[in-house]
């Protein structure tokens, strides 16, 4: 068996001052190495549930494992440093740091990883080569790759973003709504890049979105309205 990289178990979270909870899930498991997409609505808890899986906000003890951690027995330090070493995450809005090159932003991912660098150390070449060649392998050019972040494209963005994340070979790879600027041939073109990526090292990678028309990419498409009972207590 390959494993389990996500684990939810009777999962609850609600908002202080809610009368209703969020998110009622009891039980989704990712094994290692799947890509899985989730489908949901604007406003139906697809931020949250990525959030508590990362470990930005605490779940309950017992209800959210993530690579055999209970996060809700992890303190906010421990919770920060699991997502540095072993959690790849692909922003929305890329998040890139505007006036830093495209690879001076990928090699970012490792500065506060002990484990990302340590994996890094198996190549004899530098940092700043490897986040080159992964970043041309993600379709981007020579002279793209010295450009400031801003000074590029939505799209040539997006592999910056996606780069950073991958970069340091995590575990898992949490993408939140990444093809939302694109169109349908470079969205397409995109997810399979990622693909082949994340295959390469064996990552597991969750995909979040509203369009449900990807689904015919991924190993498994998981709609959150099914597998959270909140929506029902709420009709």
């Amino acid at each position: 068996m390959r494993g389990t990289c996500i684990e939810l178990k009777q999962l609850e979270f609600r908002w202080p001052g809610a009368t209703r909870p969020l998110l009622q899930i009891p039980e989704l498991i990712i094994t290692r190495g799947e890509h899985v997409l989730l489908r949901g609505a604007s406003g139906s808890g697809k931020s949250t549930l990525l959030s508590l899986i990362a470990g930005i906000h605490q779940a309950a003890t017992n209800q959210v494992f993530v690579l055999g951690q209970d996060l809700g027995k992890l303190s906010q330090r421990q919770r920060d440093k699991l997502r540095a070493n072993e959690i790849g995450y692909i922003f929305q809005q890329f998040n890139l740091l505007p006036y830093l090159s495209a690879w001076q932003n990928v090699v970012l991912a490792q500065q506060f990883s002990p484990a990302r660098r340590e994996r890094l150390r198996e190549h004899s070449e530098s940092h700043k080569y490897l986040a080159k060649q992964l970043l041309q392998h993600l379709g981007l050019n020579a002279d793209e790759l010295e450009r400031p972040a801003h000074q590029l494209s939505v799209g040539q963005q997006q592999r910056v973003a996606a780069a950073r994340a991958l970069f340091g070979n995590p575990a898992l790879i949490i993408a939140d709504e990444p093809t939302s600027a694109l169109d349908a041939d470079h969205r397409d073109n995109f997810i399979e890049i990622l693909f082949d990526a994340c295959k390469k090292h064996g990552t597991t990678l969750l995909f979040v979105t509203h369009d449900g028309s990807l689904a015919h990419h991924f190993d498994r498409a998981i709609e959150l309205a099914e597998i959270n009972t909140a929506n029902e207590e709420a009709i």
